[in-house]
């Protein structure tokens, strides 16, 4: 019962903000970003102030890192894998238009050390949070998660709106069957990789299943597993899909060389509609782009729904 509320309860939120967009009550503005901005900060900082309120987790840390890395290596490269498997069926249907001219290297040189710029910011959030954690007496509002879930409600409105402002050319893309198809074998792909955890690490299958469902989203996921009970589980989710996007950075360019720009948009993830979509654009072309944000918007759309229903298993 308790998961089929948290469920309604971010569906409504998200829900919420989706309307307030449709209807134009909210207009995509500065100050939206400014504010999901601030709300992504203090979510962030919020998560490192709970783990510091845990004790677990400090002792812990190793084992935190350890199952970050395998979840990632799983998760990104069995994403690659399945894509690669479909390869013949991605050759049955109409593929997107791409550019046949690389970028510049010192160009692509400088858009890595750029866009790695943001994640490095986000996770020294929580390690600041986590080590203020440290130094505080108890607080119990920090320590059960209560400040982190409200931060996330409001978070969730603000993506609704964006998602509603932003959702007016994803209609037609989702009616091609090759742009859901690319997002179906990222899922299958994420999922049976993340697998990877229950022999190595001992995890139930609906943990193992979680840890791999945030497919590149760290901000949301960790608070979601965290959530639910399990913070050490939580950090580690956090800091794999931080890798996974680093991970894309580096490897969407040599991706490349497949002739395939489905395993590159897959191995982005959620973030192939944001974060990731400059390198994709840039090593494709401007004909990727549609195709990468249908692709983010999809697996984005269904983190708040994946995670938690697959932590009640």
């Amino acid at each position: 019962m308790a998961t089929i509320v948290s469920l309604l309860l971010l569906l409504v939120f998200l829900a919420l903000g989706f309307s307030a967009g449709r209807f134009r009550l909210i207009r995509e503005s500065r100050a939206l970003e400014t504010v999901f901005s601030v709300s992504l900060y203090l979510l962030l900082t919020s998560m490192g102030l709970r783990l510091g309120q845990s004790r677990e987790v400090l002792s812990r840390l190793s084992e935190i890192g350890g199952l970050a890395v395998a979840c990632t290596l799983g998760a990104a490269f069995g994403t690659l894998f399945m894509h690669f498997a479909a390869i013949p069926l991605y050759r049955k249907l109409p593929r997107v238009p791409v550019s046949d001219r690389p970028a510049a290297g010192g160009r692509r040189l400088a858009m890595l050390f750029l866009n790695l710029r943001k994640p490095l910011v986000l996770l020294l959030l929580v390690v600041v949070g986590s080590a203020v954690g440290m130094l505080l007496p108890p607080v119990e509002a920090l320590r059960d998660g209560s400040v982190s879930t409200w931060i996330l409600y409001a978070l969730l409105f603000i993506i609704g709106i964006q998602m509603a402002l932003g959702g007016h050319g994803l209609r037609k893309m989702l009616l091609n069957p090759s742009v859901i198809l690319i997002p179906a074998v990222t899922i299958c792909g994420t999922l049976a990789g993340s697998l990877v955890l229950m022999p190595l690490y001992g995890l139930s299958l609906g943990h193992s299943l979680a840890m791999g469902s945030g497919f590149g989203w760290y901000s949301l996921s960790g608070v979601l597993i965290a959530d639910r009970g399990e913070p050490v589980l939580g950090a580690a989710a956090f800091l794999s899909n931080l890798l996974r996007e680093t991970l894309a950075f580096l490897l969407v360019p040599a991706l490349r060389a497949t002739g395939g720009y489905e395993s590159g948009v897959g191995l982005c993830g959620a973030t192939s509609m944001d974060v990731t979509l400059p390198v994709l654009e840039d090593t494709w072309g401007s004909g990727i782009v549609p195709v990468s944000v249908a692709h983010g918007v999809i697996l984005s759309f269904l983190v708040p729904f994946l995670v938690p229903l697959f932590m009640s298993f």
